[in-house]
């Protein structure tokens, strides 16, 4: 079943995106909690100046006569003395005002307010600007400054009988500069638990992002290994089904070629007079050979991959088994070949097979670049950090820009009876021997092919 890669991490914008976002969310949320608080903070300072003022009263109260209203009159006007009400109005237990000072007598208060007095409530109201009718009724204060009216029930200390209710106006620049300053203190702890909120909610991200980034890397590249894994497994249940069907070809075509060599050799000793085509059965019997040791050679690398052999050869040995095989072609064509090989570095017998086939190959095209009198040079050596390199120089003019632009890919070739699939071939054989398949140089000096075997794990 195919693995599908993991998605990629998100960027530096979107964790600074949700960095941002969460920081504001967090300011909202604090805004939020600390204007519930400030709304409840003033509601339980004004209520306790309300509070306050009707202690006052009832302690003046107690001094009094027993007369009501008139006693709880008297009564509020000491309390003025010292609260510094502007304005007072007293009403008996029915609602009815009885007695006012700088104030006009007003209609009854309302419903609502009034229960909640009787009940024995004290209510506060503090009023940032006065109403045309209120500053009318009020001597000494702009309709721009502030007033705090409290409506406070009249009862001496110690009972709970209601004697009336009264009405006090004072001024408010005292109890608004109060608030003032406890909504600074209030605001400035808002914004100290913001600020140290929003470090530890930005450094909290920032690790879990650093981590979320690191899972995210490790994901993705075990993924990249099992589609890897993936496509060898695929690879190798296509190849295991090739590599039957191929041994069971090379077998059945082993014979058949044995026989045409036999009968072209024949043939060929009849009529070896060039005017008889002595000389064209020659290279029809030289071409047959080599295709019966072509199949030799698959077969028997198709042996060892059956029989999991197990084997290495040195770098001499490949060396001496590849130039063993082109060593006729190259006395055929005049073509000197030098071999330079480490004998101490050794390779596996698979990857040995694999890579016979490959300089093999790589050989035969050098041979047959190569004019004349010149030479081809193969060199096995150890490379950089345990790999293994093998070395095919020509003495030719150079690749192609055809071949060079289309380079180990299949393509129309060049030379007569060519395929175009020989670089191809051996660069997927690279491939399965661990290794791979490199153009060092190409140019009017000659071409040079480089096979790298990495160290196996």
């Amino acid at each position: 079943m195919p693995v599908t890669a993991a998605s990629s991490p998100p960027g530096r914008f979107a964790h600074f995106s949700v960095l941002a976002v969460t920081v504001a969310v967090f300011g909202a949320v604090v805004a939020t909690i600390t204007l519930r608080l400030r709304a409840d903070l003033h509601a339980q300072i004004v209520r306790r100046e309300a509070e306050f003022l009707a202690s006052i009263v009832a302690m003046q109260a107690d001094d009094a006569a027993e007369e009501v209203p008139a006693a709880m009159y008297v009564a509020v006007m000491k309390t003025q003395k010292l609260a510094g009400v502007l304005g007072l109005q007293i009403f008996d237990i029915e609602g009815r005002s009885s007695g006012t000072w700088l104030l006009q007598p007003s209609a009854a208060p309302p419903p609502e307010l009034w229960r909640r007095v009787v009940r024995g409530e004290s209510i506060g109201r503090l009023h940032t600007e006065l109403s045309d009718e209120q500053s009318a009724e009020l001597i000494g204060i702009s309709p721009s400054d502030p007033a705090f009216e409290a409506w406070v029930p009249l009862r001496r200390k110690g009972s709970d009988t209601l004697l009336g209710v009264a009405q006090c106006w004072m001024r408010g620049d005292v109890l608004t500069g109060d608030l003032a300053k406890h909504d600074r203190r209030i605001w400035l702890q808002a914004a100290v638990a913001w600020l140290v909120g929003s470090v530890v909610i930005v450094v909290a991200l920032s690790w879990a992002f650093r981590r979320l980034d690191v899972a995210n890397r490790q994901l993705r590249a075990r993924s990249e290994d099992l589609l890897r894994a993936n496509r060898e497994l695929v690879l190798a249940a296509k190849t295991s089904a090739l590599g039957t069907v191929t041994a069971h070809l090379m077998h059945e075509l082993k014979n058949p070629l044995a026989g045409l060599e036999s009968i072209v050799a024949g043939q060929g000793e009849n009529g070896s007079r060039p005017e008889n085509g002595g000389g064209e059965l020659a290279a029809a019997s030289e071409l047959t050979r080599r295709l019966r040791t072509m199949v030799n050679d698959v077969v028997g690398v198709l042996r060892d991959e059956q029989t999991s052999a197990e084997f290495e050869l040195t770098c001499a040995d490949i060396a001496e088994v590849v130039l063993a095989k082109v060593q006729r072609e190259a006395d055929e064509r005049g073509v000197k070949l030098t071999v330079n090989a480490t004998p101490e570095l050794s390779v596996p017998g698979r990857r040995a097979n694999l890579v016979t086939l490959v300089l093999r190959n790589l050989l035969q095209n050098a041979l047959e670049a190569t004019p004349r009198g010149r030479t081809v040079a193969l060199t096995g050596r150890a490379g950089a950090g345990g790999e293994v390199e093998f070395l095919v120089e020509d003495g030719g003019a150079g690749l192609p820009a055809a071949v060079k632009a289309r380079l180990f890919q299949p393509c129309a070739s060049s030379k007569v009876g060519g395929s175009g699939l020989g670089l191809a071939l051996s660069h997927q054989l690279a491939q399965q021997a661990g290794g791979r398949l490199d153009l060092v140089r190409s140019d009017e000096r000659g071409t040079c092919f480089r096979l790298v075997l990495r160290p196996e794990a």
